[in-house]
């Protein structure tokens, strides 16, 4: 199956949402879950079959999630060959408001008391 000219050019979308307390993901808005036939990595690797993976994904995490969500959405984008071109924002779902984080090249001191 050979996506769209449209379709190509939209970045995937991947969430980390906490919703009643617990994490949900969502994957350009549907949900995916932690189950064999609806996995986050068969849902990723299904998208690279009929995409390829020369895709900009946009990762939003939740600002409410532990910050090791965004290791595991990365691992997740990595192991379906996802490495094109990603940005990463959280988000405060309830304000409907995100930031973008831009990790730096180099490292920053912590600061000392």
């Amino acid at each position: 199956m050979v996506a769209s000219q449209n379709e190509e050019s939209k970045p995937l979308v991947l969430t980390a949402q906490m919703e009643l307390g617990a994490l949900v993901y969502k994957l350009n808005g549907k949900r995916v879950e932690d189950r064999r036939d609806n996995s986050l990595l068969k849902n990723l690797v299904e998208v690279v079959t009929t995409r390829g993976t020369k895709i900009a994904v946009f990762i939003i995490v939740d600002v409410r999630a532990p910050f090791a969500e965004v290791g595991k959405l990365e691992t997740a984008l990595d192991k379906a060959d996802l490495t094109y071109k990603r940005r990463l924002f959280v988000a405060d779902f309830q304000a409907g408001t995100m930031n973008e984080i831009h990790w730096d090249e180099g490292p920053v001191p912590i600061p000392r008391d």
